[in-house]
């Protein structure tokens, strides 16, 4: 079952505000928080990548084609093929 990304709302209660503010002055987390829709980057440990990328994979074929855009928009590549690029990196 797909998780939500926090909102903009929850990464500000979540989150010291050092962080909170970190996250929402980063593009990725940003949209990510914006949309809903989960988009891979890179993780600060393998294990957090791959929660992503279970998660990603159980989104709806749209949040899939809307989260593909923004990664070819920001990457240059899909999800598919960024995630098999950043694991190969742990």
């Amino acid at each position: 079952m797909y998780k939500l990304p926090y909102s903009k709302k929850e990464i500000l209660e979540k989150y010291p505000k050092d962080v909170a503010n970190s996250l929402l002055n980063d593009p990725i987390h940003l949209w990510r928080a914006e949309t809903g829709i989960e988009l891979i980057h890179e993780e600060p440990t393998k294990n957090e990548l791959i929660r992503i990328w279970d998660n990603w994979n159980e989104m709806s074929f749209e949040m899939k084609e809307k989260s593909d855009k923004k990664s070819l928009e920001l990457f240059g590549k899909n999800n598919k093929e960024h995630y098999d690029i950043i694991i190969e990196n742990y």
